[in-house]
């Protein structure tokens, strides 16, 4: 029996004691069925329901689970319940309890592919991530945190078999920034093993380009998208660049650049232009620069300035009749050195002003940075040592040019003109 006028909080009571009896008993569907309505539920009984979901999702061995449905599934959709339940309190899962769960179920999946002590290992190897402590006790106790062949060879398998699910378990083992110093061998051993990858990779495509036959030519193409796919799980932070990572972005270049090749560099590009990505951008950029210097400029001799060859390089890429080329490479080649293209030009442009380099001021400004004349014209008017050079600077840049909507500094460029005629009529009037 209820007090009069309490059926409400008495009826709340029972469906609490019937979410439990489900709970206890693994009749899960039954038991989320009653969650929305104990949110309603007085005194501290809401409270309860809380602890019993985070229970169940942080220790669901302890509860029965329904046929064919394992503990580490149970908790995963029991984390589903939890987060809906917190939403409506504008609360969120804890963190550490949600990728712990996603990560055990990840690990599960992979029993069929991987060996026990591997996952155990791996675990293992994700707790270190997560908290701080246990990667300084496990240094502290001399364990080592680079994989074991196991592990190497099984996280390879799963690279060349489900690629998806590797790069999953790779996102787990991915620290966020400022990692501490004991995981880094770990961070280093998931590195090399992309690297070594990516290298017998290419090695098997080079062997099967030799190769004129039928299959092989299905081989390549399949070499080729695993390539790409491990290229983009690839990420790492811009300070663990190694000397290998640079090693192969120069030989997967080199492949895209050989004749007849079935790599494409744009793919290679779409592959890196994602989210986090910006260190795999970076050194690819770097690498791009070094060999397009090679191509370009040759050998550089020890008496040419830095400048000199920068001046070089940007002058070849915009010269190249190739547009979407050289805008392509311009991007990387000032990407690299941390300046905005438009300064890169203007900088050329007034270098070769000093010189007074008009033939090749005009080639550069040729094009797309046409409407840079003008201005050109007032940023480099100091420089002009003669009277002579200030006229075929205004030749060649103001009065042989179109109207780019710089009206005001076609004023200032047309003022000059009229300056350095008057100079003209002087100078000649005093002969």
């Amino acid at each position: 029996m209820h007090p009069f006028g309490g059926e409400e909080a008495a009826s709340l009571e029972r469906l609490l004691g019937l979410f439990r009896e489900c709970v206890r008993h693994g009749h899960w569907e039954l038991a989320q069925a009653c969650v929305p309505q104990l949110r309603q539920g007085p005194g501290h009984g809401p409270e309860k329901v809380e602890a019993v979901l985070e229970a169940l999702v942080a220790c669901p061995v302890a509860a029965r689970c329904e046929q064919n449905c394992s503990p580490r599934r149970a908790a995963w959709l029991w984390l589903l319940v939890l987060e809906k339940w917190l939403a409506c309190n504008q609360k969120t899962v804890p963190v550490a309890l949600q990728r712990e769960t996603e990560f055990l179920l990840l690990l599960e999946e992979l029993q069929k592919d991987v060996s026990e002590e591997a996952l155990k290992e791996l675990f293992e190897a994700f707790e270190c991530t997560q908290d701080k402590h246990i990667a300084d006790r496990k240094r502290k106790d001399g364990h080592s945190h680079r994989f074991s062949l196991d592990v190497v060879s099984a996280l390879r398998k799963l690279l060349l078999r489900a690629p998806q699910r590797a790069q999953a378990l790779l996102e787990f083992l991915r620290e966020e920034p400022g990692m501490h110093s004991s995981s880094l061998q770990q961070y280093s051993s998931v590195q090399n093993i992309f690297v070594d990858f990516l290298r017998e990779s290419l090695k098997s495509l080079q062997r099967l380009q030799c190769n004129s036959e039928i299959s092989a030519e299905l081989d390549q193409r399949e070499l080729v998208d695993t390539i790409y796919g491990a290229l983009s799980m690839m990420n790492f932070e811009m300070e663990h660049q190694t000397d290998e990572i640079r090693q192969v972005f120069r030989e997967l270049l080199d492949a895209c650049w050989a004749e007849g090749s079935p790599l494409r560099e744009e793919k290679l590009l779409s592959c890196m232009l994602r989210k986090r990505s910006y260190g795999l951008l970076s050194l690819y950029s770097s690498v791009l620069v070094e060999r397009t210097r090679e191509k370009f400029l040759g050998s550089k001799s020890k008496g040419s300035s830095k400048q000199l060859d920068t001046e070089q390089a940007v002058m070849t890429l915009f010269s190249d009749p190739k547009e979407a080329a050289s805008w392509k490479t311009a991007y990387f080649y000032c990407l690299s050195s941390s300046k905005h293209f438009l300064e890169q030009i203007l900088v050329t442009a007034l270098t070769l002003l000093k010189r007074e380099d008009f033939s090749g001021l005009s080639s550069l400004l040729r094009r797309e940075f046409n409407p840079l004349s003008r201005l050109l014209i007032l940023l480099g008017w100091t420089h002009c040592r003669t009277l002579e050079s200030a006229k075929v600077l205004l030749w060649a840049l103001h009065k042989t040019q179109d109207l780019c909507n710089d009206l005001v500094l076609k004023d200032f460029c047309d003022g000059l003109w009229t300056q350095v005629e008057v100079l003209e009529w002087c100078i000649q009037q005093n002969r």
